[in-house]
């Protein structure tokens, strides 16, 4: 029947091709947070999903895909847990079409960056214009935003309140939330030399001041629609 129809725990122990990746990736998914057991639960975890997504096997952003899942799901431990984490990172993937952003040469997530760039020169055309002084684009800082869905960039609290919103309203929220942090940062951003601006973009999203619920509030002000996600396509 294929990967598709396997239990996880036949895929969790069945070794794959991306086994050595994924040792390595485990290693920078959270540090210092995890237990020795739960990183053996996240390795079992993302090794099944390589197996079930095989047309794109696993992907470096997965890992903290199935971090933030674990972080919900797994204080507890559990087999039952692991697979539950599995069956959601699956369901984002394959159901909410994360699976676009990830495999060869990541189609998607060029374009979601293009659409970022323009979001941006609409809704803050003086960061736009001081971003394009450097030749600054979303490829250069964004990708990990719309790659991860913000559990690279943010603290958990406020990742896994972004997620509840982005499972509601898609992947316009991952947008509303980029320019809601780049519009609090936009006094440290502007002005600045190109070494000075590339290294507060890189850590913007742990250095917000924000609440969790406050950088929702934040990115609700900015009213981008799926119509207006598609005109940009």
């Amino acid at each position: 029947d294929g990967p598709g129809s396997t239990s996880y725990a036949a895929l969790a122990f069945t070794p794959a091709a991306a086994d050595a990746e994924i040792r390595r990736d485990i290693c920078r998914t959270f540090p210092g947070c995890m237990s020795e057991a739960a990183t053996e639960a996240l390795f079992r975890i993302l090794r099944a999903v390589s197996h079930r997504v095989e047309d794109i096997g696993y992907c470096q952003g997965m890992n903290f895909i199935a971090g933030i899942f674990m972080r919900v799901f797994c204080e507890e431990g559990g087999r039952e847990a692991e697979a539950l984490v599995y069956q959601c990172v699956v369901s984002l993937l394959l159901r909410h079409g994360m699976n676009q952003y990830f495999g060869d040469r990541f189609p998607k997530l060029r374009l979601t960056a293009l659409q970022f760039d323009c979001l941006l020169e609409a809704f803050l055309p003086d960061v736009s214009s001081a971003f394009e002084v450097f030749n600054l684009s979303a490829d250069f800082y964004a990708t990990q935003w719309f790659l991860t869905l913000f559990s690279y960039s943010l603290p958990v609290q406020h990742a896994v309140c972004i997620w509840d919103n982005f499972l509601c309203r898609g992947m316009k929220f991952i947008h509303r939330v980029g320019l809601a942090l780049l519009n609090e940062a936009r006094p440290m951003l502007l002005g600045q030399s190109f070494d000075v601006t590339a290294q507060r973009l890189r850590g913007l999203g742990q250095t917000t001041r924000l609440s969790p619920e406050a950088l929702v509030a934040a990115a609700m002000e900015f009213k981008v629609t799926n119509r207006l996600l598609s005109e940009l396509e």
